[in-house]
């Protein structure tokens, strides 16, 4: 897996539909690229998501590439203070922001792409599991699991 990568995938409130000035400031900033999901689990914190990345799951967690392009840095270093990454912020921080491959159906193909994503750090003991892996699609049904 790659150090680095010019793109960013995004699973909660920062994706395309959600109206905060850090999603406003994402799309402006970067390339949206398509759809993509990635192997893990998306659980329900309250008032946003949180994702864990589990190579080689049988569920997967659904969300949104950008392509960050030449605006990486200053796109990630932003983002970061929304998520509570970085060395400012007390450990353990709640997210870490780790590169994880991300499979993408875009121009009628299939890729994996390695991609910058923010997943959740802390313990997911009693926190509800996204039965679809899609943030969206369980704020418009609420699809809890047991």
């Amino acid at each position: 897996m790659n150090d680095t990568s010019n793109f960013l995938f995004v699973y909660g409130t920062l994706r395309p539909g959600f109206d905060n000035a850090f999603a406003q400031s994402l799309r402006q900033q970067a390339r949206y690229v398509g759809e993509g999901r990635f192997p893990g689990l998306l659980y329900d914190l309250g008032n946003y998501p949180g994702a864990v990345y589990q190579a080689g799951s049988a569920t997967a967690v659904v969300g949104s590439l950008y392509d960050l392009g030449q605006n990486q840095e200053a796109v990630l270093r932003y983002l970061d203070v929304y998520e509570g990454v970085g060395n400012e912020f007390d450990p353990p921080t709640e997210y870490i922001r780790i590169i994880i491959p991300v499979t993408s159906d875009s121009d009628g193909q299939t890729n994996t792409v390695s991609c910058w994503a923010y997943v959740y750090n802390h313990s997911v003991v009693n926190k509800p599991i996204i039965r679809s892996g899609d943030y969206r699609l369980f704020l418009q049904n609420r699809d809890y699991t047991d």
